[in-house]
């Protein structure tokens, strides 16, 4: 009896200390499953923020403005590099017409005399030849006899009365004009009708006005 009563107690205590450490161990569980508190931002991390995203904004209007400019850029040199290329020929074609004028005279005088076909046929072919290579760079003479007379493409070296042509239209061409593709390149020197002495017309009035 006095052994048992030795050890009781003992036990007893053995006991009551795995009992406690077992609850501080399910206390320190607890505590650890629990989230952690959201650190409170201060008033000046807010200011701080909010330039921050100031800053990146003005980036990227400056990044979207810069874009723009670059693509405009892009189209400018583009539409350069295509006015180019369509219209680089513009000055020695200035400088060329004179001789194909001269050449066009010189084989209406020849075909009005007649004699001498084969030089007229000769010059006939040059002439072609010039207009087929100018042609194949967009240039072109056009035609103005017998239409309307229109400022923008001809130019009038005077008006004549004339009772079988509509007044305003254009009666006689002393030199041809010229487009390069859309661009007018000379215009076309013209003799104009007008309306026989006497006589009034609602064109003639206009045109006077």
């Amino acid at each position: 009896m006095s052994e048992a009563s030795n050890k009781g107690p003992g036990l007893d205590e053995a006991m009551q200390a795995a009992a406690e450490a077992a609850a501080e161990a399910l206390g320190g569980k607890k505590k650890a499953a629990e989230p952690p508190a959201e650190p409170k931002s201060a008033p000046g991390d807010v200011e701080a923020i909010a330039a921050l995203e100031a800053q990146l904004d003005e980036w990227k209007s400056r990044a979207y403005r810069q874009a723009a400019d670059l693509e405009n850029m892009r189209k400018r040199h583009a539409k350069e590099r295509e006015d180019t290329r369509k219209f680089g020929i513009e000055g020695l074609l200035k400088d060329l017409l004179p001789v194909v004028d001269n050449m066009e005279r010189a084989l209406g005088h020849a075909e009005a005399e007649g004699g001498n076909e084969g030089l007229v046929e000769g010059v006939r072919m040059v002439w072609k030849q010039f207009l087929g290579v100018v042609e194949s760079y967009g240039a072109r003479p056009f035609d103005a006899l017998g239409q309307p007379f229109d400022p923008n493409v001809h130019e009038a070296m005077t008006q004549m009365p004339s009772a079988d042509h509509p007044p305003n239209t254009v009666m006689q061409v002393f030199q041809r004009g010229w487009m390069l593709h859309d661009r007018l390149v000379r215009p076309a020197m013209v003799v104009v009708s007008k309306a026989p002495e006497g006589t009034t017309s609602e064109d003639d009035s206009a045109g006077e006005a």
